[in-house]
């Protein structure tokens, strides 16, 4: 592929599906590399930010318990909770059937960012951030719910 300026997922057309492929291939193969390393890792989330506030195209890949210091704010933590994220092969299959990325909106994605925090895996309402670090500490949410 040329060279072009991908801001984001809304960027991508057909002829970019073989990046995309490429980067979800990479993905793969990261999490693998990861895993066989350290064996007990969570499962691993993987995605493109709806509206990306990094102005390159690049793909998310991170751990589903979401157990950071990098994550400081509920906007932070949404990013990557909410359907913000969106999967790579949900992204490859709307610009197969469509053409390209369909947005919901700017204004409907900063409100997904907005919204109350949830816990990914059990839907449990977290209130801030001391309260998503001692979720995911606990046993249960190790566990799956």
């Amino acid at each position: 592929l040329a060279r072009t300026r991908l801001d984001g997922p809304a960027d991508l057309t057909a002829s970019h599906l073989p990046l995309l492929r490429s980067m979800q291939r990479l993905a793969r193969h990261l999490a693998a590399s990861l895993r066989a390393r350290t064996p007990g890792l969570p499962p691993f989330l993987c995605g493109f930010h709806a509206a990306p506030s990094l102005r390159q195209l690049h793909l998310h890949l991170l751990s589903s318990d979401l157990d950071s210091d990098a994550l400081k704010n509920k906007k932070h933590f949404n990013s990557f909770a909410t359907s913000f994220l969106l999967h790579p092969a949900s992204v490859a299959a709307q610009i197969e059937s469509s053409g390209k990325v369909l947005s919901r909106g700017h204004a409907a994605e900063e409100a997904a960012l907005k919204q109350d925090m949830r816990c990914p895996v059990t839907g449990a309402p977290l209130k801030n951030m001391p309260a998503v670090k001692a979720h995911v500490a606990r046993r249960e949410y190790a566990e799956g719910g």
